[in-house]
């Protein structure tokens, strides 16, 4: 796991929970309330700038994203136990007991074609994150919501599939990006996500900039 993890920047965990677990968190992630989240940046090509990929966006481009947000999940009881034992142990095993400060937020993907997240960086969020996916439904090829990721020269697709964890080695600096959820999905595209940084390191200002979050500081 840890060399996968170093190699390729992520590791895949399916089935991540018991079902009776599991339904929980996808009663909880469905029944909450969002807030539109929309986001332009002129800037942020520029400072992300890669003239080594010949595909990545031009610096005079602007990085978008659309998608929705609440802070009523992360602050459940459920999903806080869950993140405490099923996500935060393979964390710390794979930073080397290196993170110890994480901030989490629940993120909404409306089947409606116009969700979505352009190709960015996320290595000033932290060293390590994870994305969790909530669903009721066995995703398929084409309902879109496609988390992708340039790793070395080839493009890795990760489906949204129900109760799969994926582990994303921030430090490597892969670009990625989320594709829309296509109107033809049979449901909106969950997911719980989080960063982790180290544990003697200051919050990042990112952090605390959006309201619809939970940041927890762990002692050792």
């Amino acid at each position: 796991m840890i060399e996968e993890y170093k190699k390729n920047g992520y590791v895949i965990f399916d089935d991540l929970l018991p079902e009776e677990e599991y339904k929980k968190i996808l009663d909880i992630c469905k029944n909450s309330s969002y807030n539109k989240i929309s986001q332009k940046r002129s800037d942020r090509y520029a400072l992300w700038e890669t003239p080594n990929d010949k595909f990545f966006p031009d610096s005079d481009e602007v990085y978008e994203n659309q998608f929705w947000g609440t802070d009523e999940v992360v602050q459940t009881d459920e999903v806080k136990q869950m993140f405490d034992k099923y996500i935060k142990p393979k964390v710390l095993e794979l930073t080397n007991n290196q993170a110890g400060k994480f901030m989490h937020q629940t993120n909404m993907y409306r089947n409606n074609a116009k969700d979505f997240l352009r190709i960015h960086y996320d290595d000033y969020m932290g060293l390590c994150g994870y994305v969790f996916y909530v669903g009721e439904y066995q995703w398929k090829y084409d309902w879109g919501g496609l988390l992708q990721m340039r790793v070395d020269d080839d493009i890795k697709t990760i489906l949204p599939n129900k109760n799969r964890l994926v582990l994303m080695n921030h430090s490597l600096r892969m670009g990625h990006w989320v594709t829309p959820t296509n109107t033809w999905a049979k449901e909106n595209r969950y997911t719980i996500v989080g960063f982790c940084i180290d544990k003697d390191k200051d919050l990042p200002e990112t952090w605390t900039k959006r309201k619809d979050q939970r940041i927890d500081k762990w002692k050792y």
